[in-house]
């Protein structure tokens, strides 16, 4: 009896702890565009002097290669990206 308790208790919790999801696009250009958001969000921080020059640079990296893959994965040619 004591092992149906705990492990409905236990059930109950994980199921309360569990309620946020995680949604995501399997479309490349809702995510092309979703990147290129947070690209502009991240100069306008920028400019606002919310995050430093090394910080902002080194998203930015990541935010280009990250579109620039995607935009090769979608047979896509984009100034920025072409090697």
């Amino acid at each position: 009896m004591k092992k149906l308790i705990i492990t409905g208790l236990i059930l109950t919790a994980t199921s309360c702890i569990s309620k946020s999801k995680i949604y995501y696009s399997t479309n490349r250009n809702k995510c092309i565009h979703n990147l290129e958001t947070m690209m502009d969000w991240l100069q306008e921080d920028f400019a606002a002097g919310n995050i430093p020059r090394h910080m902002a640079d080194n998203y930015m990296l990541v935010l280009q290669n990250t579109r620039c893959s995607l935009y090769k994965k979608n047979k896509l040619k984009h100034a920025e990206c072409t090697k």
